[in-house]
């Protein structure tokens, strides 16, 4: 009888094979729409400004005009337009309006979908404003409300010392005023303590 120990098993020998995409041009790049643009703006994405991602984005809906599905086009359009808004260099306003009026013609549907992106990405960009000033004003607070905490348990810390020391002071018979003096206490607070301690 054979135990699982005994058995020879082949263990897999993977290699790992890594392109260095950014070396190769655009008509270097093979494959069917959606590889095409996805290696290049991969290239891209953090090496060019937004002129150089403003072409890839021409070239994308240009690629997308190959497919046969222009549903499945827009939903790929879609998603790689909000990568590019999420990872890419930071759009102008104008930049915005220059690929819609270009889009416009290059790919019908797709300045639709680029103008209600915008539209949602501001929005979310408003939203993401409003939770960072939030935060930061709760980090505010919670450090005010900190140090307030701290020098008021100090403020206390040094009072309960102070009486500590001046119970002391009453019970070794060291006059009031001497220990009202010594201990920063009140001649009230100190003879309220001696009161308190002789009853």
């Amino acid at each position: 009888m054979m135990t699982c120990l005994q058995k020879s098993v082949p263990i897999p020998n993977y290699q790992y094979l890594l392109y260095d995409i950014s070396r190769y041009t655009d008509d270097e790049i093979k494959g069917d729409a959606q590889l095409r643009i996805l290696l290049s703006i991969f290239r891209d994405i953090f090496t060019k400004n937004s002129a150089g991602i403003q072409e890839d984005i021409f070239r994308a809906a240009s690629s997308l005009q190959e497919l046969e599905d222009k549903e499945t086009g827009m939903g790929y359009f879609e998603t790689f337009i909000r990568y590019v808004f999420n990872a890419g260099p930071q759009l102008t306003k104008n930049d915005i309006n220059n690929i819609i009026h270009k889009l416009e013609t290059t790919y019908p549907g797709g300045s639709d979908t680029i103008m209600s992106l915008a539209d949602i990405l501001r929005e979310e960009g408003k939203n993401e404003g409003l939770i960072q000033g939030l935060k930061q004003g709760l980090e505010q607070g919670l450090e005010q409300g900190l140090e307030q905490g701290l020098e008021k348990g100090m403020e206390v810390g040094a009072k309960n010392t102070a009486l500590e020391v001046a119970r002391k002071a009453v019970h070794e018979g060291v006059e009031l005023p001497l220990i009202a003096k010594l201990t920063g206490l009140t001649k009230k607070e100190v003879e309220k303590l001696a009161k308190e301690m002789n009853n």
